[in-house]
């Protein structure tokens, strides 16, 4: 058998990638994800490849217009485990379900988030923006807030989840995560980046969902992170869905950038120690004036390192 062309293991990968999460996807979605392909390819030729190629098909198994690897998934996070093919395209029609009623929620939220003059964008992120939770996932944002505001603006926008135990660990049932904040200066986030491979960080920024956005803040953070395209040329940023916007209008208040020391200091008492402990040492946990960034499970290393397996496995 001759040599695969290039478009046939780019779409391997990308099954592979997805496979790290047992998830299946369509044609549609290969073509829109594919993993760093030499050149940009038509939907029509990934389709082509997909019904037409013997390597592919000894690999790919598809189910119902969806795609996944024949073989078992390497990896076994916590929850996941393996997953049968056939039951990868139910779960995900499921999953699907929950991600919809959450982003109910989210929508009425965004009311409130709206409120403040110093939020200047809010987008889902992670398995929500996937559309691929259960119950027990929580709802992630990532939050876009004015120079010099970012203590006061995330304390305001927490406050009544805290108060009405909507946070993680207090609820769970679709928890609020307000686990990233970054100023509309500190949008560049190649620093964030793991020097060893980081797929993971180029999908999530490829993947944002937003709710709003004011003068286009989360396309400056496309645009500043330009790195994200050699990795997914064929994903384009997504504006936000007329079904999530808001029509409502409200007046809005300030959140006092003059005391961003008070609230730092009223912020940073209520920190965990396990985000203390972590505080700026690497990507994980960064806690500054311009960035405050709280995933002390950070797992993108273990993703790395499934996908690098799955790709050797499948590309023999």
């Amino acid at each position: 058998m001759s040599s695969p062309t290039d478009l046939e293991q780019s779409i391997l990968r990308t099954l592979c990638w997805f496979a790290v999460f047992d998830q299946s996807i369509t044609g549609f979605e290969i073509w829109k994800w594919l993993v760093e392909p030499a050149r940009a390819y038509d939907l029509s030729e990934v389709y082509r490849v997909l019904e037409g190629s013997e390597w592919v098909k000894s690999r790919v198994q598809e189910e119902g217009g969806y795609y996944v690897l024949h073989s078992p998934s390497p990896y076994k996070g916590e929850g996941r485990g393996e997953v049968l093919r056939r039951e990868a395209v139910s779960l995900r029609s499921r999953n699907y379900l929950d991600a919809t009623k959450k982003f109910r929620k989210l929508k009425r939220a965004s009311h409130y988030f709206r409120l403040f003059s110093s939020t200047r964008a809010v987008a889902a992120v992670n398995s929500i923006a996937w559309m691929n939770t259960n119950e027990k996932s929580d709802i992630d944002l990532f939050v876009v807030t004015k120079p010099k505001s970012i203590w006061s603006t995330r304390f305001w926008m927490v406050a009544p989840f805290i108060a009405l135990r909507k946070r993680p660990g207090a609820s769970n049932q679709d928890p609020f995560c307000f686990s990233f904040f970054a100023t509309s200066n500190a949008l560049a986030m190649d620093h964030l980046r793991l020097k060893e491979g980081d797929h993971y960080f180029a999908f999530w920024l490829k993947s944002i969902v937003p709710m709003f956005d004011h003068d286009g803040h989360l396309e400056k953070l496309q645009d500043e992170n330009a790195w994200a395209d050699h990795m997914l040329p064929n994903a384009s940023p997504r504006t936000v869905h007329p079904l999530h916007k808001t029509s409502l209008t409200f007046p809005t208040f300030p959140t006092f950038p003059t005391f961003q020391t008070f609230y730092r200091s009223l912020s940073q008492k209520r920190f965990p120690i396990a985000i203390r402990n972590l505080a700026n040492k690497d990507s994980r946990v960064v806690i500054s004036d311009d960035m405050l960034k709280f995933h002390e499970t950070d797992r993108r290393a273990e993703f790395e390192e499934a996908y690098c397996t799955f790709v050797k496995q499948t590309m023999v």
